[in-house]
């Protein structure tokens, strides 16, 4: 038996998002190993911004109603196996080890391990673990896209959820948000209760919504019919007043910041209406209370105050201009000073010159991702006034020594940034 460090080493580090056969390979192997998938309630979420969110507060949700609830998110900060919890525990070491020889063993005749990338075999290893811990839901995030996903080898879910869809992976998906949302939209099955996040381009709707009809779908919601008042935001959250079918002028705090965080909390407003429909939950106090405990490292994660840090692992122009609408919200009459970097296959132009157009100063960095870095020169040609450091770290030092009483340090860019200050 490999130790755990030594099988994800030799694992195939390929990306194969964008092949279209390999769904169908993941489905021969889950038929072959019984089916895990269809042993537990699933809740299958695509989408360019805010799954890992929405996810997050679904698997609270459910958890506050009385549940064991796995849970699949990527990108992990961390450890690759920080996408594989069940009421946020981290699947350990030996159940991986476990988990995943069980499954090599009963690979089609045909099939290797090695014929495997290393996120397909996360996907494998999270539904057999799943069923063989006996989960009542799993809520399960798309890593790329929605149609070649690995994770779209999975069964009909209960429900689908699309929160927001912008361009992002434009080489792999399309250049068009109609491609885009084409693509997502493949996740979509029969019998399955779709919900669609608010804010959404109109092309989106309209794909997801022809999708969902011809796909025989169960029903479309969205979320976009939830009203919420936001009272008051802070570093410490926003205080809404939130009305639903279910819910009249309930007041609730929601911990994470960003408007656009309020946008994904309607989305989990509209399933809890669903799920309290359905008698899958009794009460509002589990959603009250996921609100005020979910926070995600790496969004909008206040680091530090007096001066303020933010770390937020925006990583292409939807989540960025998310990041400064939000920044503009709650720090309107501050001095943004930020610390970025990029890979090279994101739209990093246009983000650069975003953070520019507010910017008082910009440090650049190179991500510690040797394989798909931009480096900071490169980023520096785009911003001509920047400052290269040599490290993420090393550009808060830097901002913190200019930065007075009326500015805010942001690190932003790409979760390969942000993740290099997250252990602090």
């Amino acid at each position: 038996m490999n130790s755990y460090e030594e099988l994800i080493k030799h694992m195939n580090h390929g990306m194969l998002a964008a092949d279209d056969d390999r769904v169908a390979l993941l489905k021969k192997i889950l038929a072959k190993i019984g089916h895990p998938d269809q042993r537990y309630k699933v809740v299958h979420l695509a989408g360019t911004n805010g799954k890992g969110s929405t996810g997050s507060l679904i698997s609270q949700l459910l958890t506050n109603a009385g549940n064991k609830v796995g849970h699949f998110a990527s990108p992990a900060l961390h450890d690759l196996k920080e996408q594989i919890t069940i009421n946020q525990q981290v699947i350990s070491e030996a159940d991986f080890i476990q988990v995943y020889d069980w499954i090599e063993q009963r690979l089609p005749d045909e099939i290797v391990a090695a014929d495997l990338t290393i996120f397909e075999w996360f996907v494998l290893v999270m539904l057999q673990w799943f069923a063989n811990q006996h989960v009542d839901w799993a809520v399960i995030e798309a890593g790329l896209g929605g149609r070649d996903d690995a994770t779209n080898a999975i069964s009909a879910p209960l429900l689908t959820v699309f929160t927001h869809i912008d361009l992002d992976h434009t080489k792999i998906l399309g250049n068009t948000i109609k491609k885009i949302a084409y693509n997502k939209s493949q996740i979509i099955k029969r019998d399955t209760t779709v919900f669609i996040a608010p804010n959404q381009h109109a092309d989106t709707i309209e794909v997801l919504k022809r999708t969902a009809v011809k796909n025989q779908a169960c029903e479309v919601n969205e979320a976009s019919q939830i009203k919420i008042k936001i009272n008051s935001q802070s570093i410490g959250g926003s205080d809404l007043i939130v009305d639903s079918s279910y819910l009249k002028h309930v007041s609730v705090t929601l911990k994470m910041i960003g408007e656009f965080q309020v946008d994904n909390f309607k989305t989990v407003v509209s399933i809890y209406d669903w799920l309290l429909s359905h008698d899958f939950v009794s009460t509002s106090q589990a959603l009250i209370d996921a609100a005020l405990q979910v926070s995600i490292p790496g969004r909008m994660q206040v680091l530090q105050t007096n001066p303020v840090v933010i770390l937020d692992g925006a990583h292409n122009p939807d989540a960025a201009q998310q990041l400064l609408n939000s920044l503009s919200d709650l720090f309107f009459d501050k001095h943004l000073i930020f610390v970025i970097g990029f890979l090279k296959d994101k739209n990093y132009q246009i983000m650069a010159r975003q953070y520019e157009a507010v910017a008082d100063h910009i440090f650049v960095v190179t991500p510690d991702n040797e394989r798909r870095a931009l480096s900071a020169k490169q980023i520096q040609q785009t911003l001509p006034q920047s400052q290269v450091v040599a490290t993420v770290q090393q550009g808060v030092n830097a901002a913190l020594k200019i930065a007075g009483i009326q500015s805010v340090i942001v690190v932003t860019g790409s979760f390969y940034v942000v993740k290099e200050l997250t252990n602090r």
